[in-house]
């Protein structure tokens, strides 16, 4: 494992740390299968632009950081720019894309400078004994996957 020293990145030690704090949330098994009745309520109350703009956005963030893990600039610029479009296209409906619910993307730092992400809503896990759960999005074959956090 790479430690940090001055002369190194500092963004990397950081991605490195947060990455390691992450692997202890992502450890937990599955439960259940079905998005939440709390997060599906949620996202049915919005308009319908935003599903779309929800889904749009989480591939065009994981493009980016498959862009950003190739050292590709062209790629990287294009997934910005279509994260950039989708805000305006947004905007366009009479919507702010605050106005929207969007999971949390984190960019996960792997071996060999790879970047890997993951995107997902952090529900408070009321009835269990953890903090939060975590809801995978997009859901495979229509429903989340639920991880739970210590």
């Amino acid at each position: 494992m790479r430690t940090c020293f001055p002369w190194t990145r500092p963004w990397r030690c950081w991605a490195s740390l947060l990455g390691l704090l992450l692997a202890g949330c992502q450890s937990a098994p599955p439960v259940g299968g079905a998005l939440p009745a709390e997060l599906a309520a949620r996202l049915a109350a919005e308009p319908a632009a935003c599903a779309a703009y929800r889904d749009d956005y989480v591939r065009a963030f994981h493009r980016h950081v498959a862009a950003l893990s190739r050292h590709d600039d062209a790629a990287r610029e294009r997934a910005s720019e279509a994260l950039h479009r989708l805000r305006r296209d947004l905007a366009a409906r009479g919507l702010d894309a605050d106005a929207c619910s969007r999971p949390r993307c984190i960019i996960e730092p792997l071996q060999g400078g790879k970047l890997d992400s993951w995107c997902g809503f952090r529900l408070a896990d009321r009835d269990g004994p953890h903090l939060y759960r975590w809801v995978a999005w997009p859901p495979p074959r229509g429903t989340a996957r639920a991880e739970e956090s210590p």
